[in-house]
């Protein structure tokens, strides 16, 4: 027991020394980065905007990574503590002392026996080195949880139950996708009008969902773009290609993976509350960049396109389900 409470001890002291400074380093960051974002609204483009914030997730990913690699300034102690982590997990060099011991003056030496006499034992075996050392690097091991083994502790579980329950929900999203309509061949007519418009040539699916409900894209490997039922009846094809049209611009620009990034990134980075509002901006800018896409694509000079999208917006009276955020974006 001792050894588990020692080795934890040892992790969350790493990992405090990892995640504090990356808290505060994140938190300037993202203050920096939506002020700027701010300052640029009207000057700079949706998309230029959208990849400037996405920087704060890149600084979450890479840190982390390039923090394996002593020396690096997020180590409580630079390389020194990457060298006892390592030697924690080698039972060989962490319960034994590399420096041989120095020889005792109660040992025998044979070389001062007589010829034909044994050589007598000495009164006192003394206790070696190996059995009277504790882990290099950590000193007495301590027989109780460390409040950096308890934060390691907290974070693991907060984790694995924020994880547990984003995956439970992405199945739940799943199936709702699995159970759509496949669309006809009138409408998978226009979504190939559209695909060869905008240069993608990846085979992507159109399916039909419940009426009233927002259009969605998901799918990181085959996408399948979701329509309410009640679309094309109700507003008319025009409406059906703008669609389409900017769906398929999500597609383009991967933005299906970024938003896998920040699902995982919620997970792993739950303490952290300035997350949700980079989150929350990210989601804004993506929408502002795929309408720019496809306006650069079609071009709309009298601003139909985004009459027509608010009359879709009108007519899904039942947002996205909250599930399907985790696997598509609108």
């Amino acid at each position: 027991m001792e050894w588990i409470i020692t080795q934890v001890n040892m992790v969350g002291q790493v990992f405090v020394g990892l995640a504090l400074p990356m808290l505060l380093t994140s938190v300037a960051l993202a203050v920096l980065v939506l002020l700027v974002e701010f300052i640029l609204r009207a000057r700079v483009r949706a998309g230029l905007r959208y990849w400037l914030v996405t920087c704060v997730l890149t600084y979450l990913v890479l840190t982390p990574l390039l923090s394996l690699s002593p020396p690096s300034t997020h180590w409580p102690s630079g390389r020194g503590s990457a060298n006892t982590i390592l030697r924690v997990w080698e039972p060989s060099t962490a319960l034994a002392d590399p420096t041989p011991a120095p020889a005792s003056h109660t040992e025998v030496s044979t070389r001062d026996t007589p010829r034909g006499e044994t050589p007598t034992a000495p009164l006192f075996q003394p206790t070696t080195r190996q059995s009277q050392t504790t882990l290099v690097g950590v000193g007495e091991q301590p027989s109780h949880l460390t409040w950096q083994g308890a934060a390691f502790l907290l974070w693991l579980v907060g984790a694995a139950i924020i994880g547990a329950v984003l995956i439970g929900r992405a199945l739940a999203a799943r199936k709702r996708v699995d159970r759509t309509l496949a669309a006809n061949h009138l409408m998978n007519d226009i979504l190939v009008y559209c695909r060869n418009r905008m240069g993608i040539r990846g085979p992507i699916r159109l399916r039909i969902g419940a009426a009233g409900t927002a259009p969605v894209v998901c799918g990181l490997i085959s996408p399948v773009i979701v329509v309410p039922r009640n679309l094309a009846p109700t507003l008319g094809s025009r409406h059906l290609r703008d669609v389409l049209f900017h769906e398929l611009a999500h597609v383009k620009r991967h933005d299906l993976w970024v938003n896998l990034a920040q699902n995982v990134l919620q997970v792993l980075y739950f303490y952290n509350p300035l997350l949700l509002v980079i989150n929350a901006v990210i989601r804004r800018l993506r929408e502002e960049a795929a309408d720019e896409t496809v306006l650069d694509t079609i071009g709309d000079a009298d601003h139909a396109y985004a009459r027509r999208l608010a009359d879709v917006a009108i007519l899904a009276v039942k947002p996205p389900a909250p599930s399907l955020n985790l696997i598509a974006v609108a």
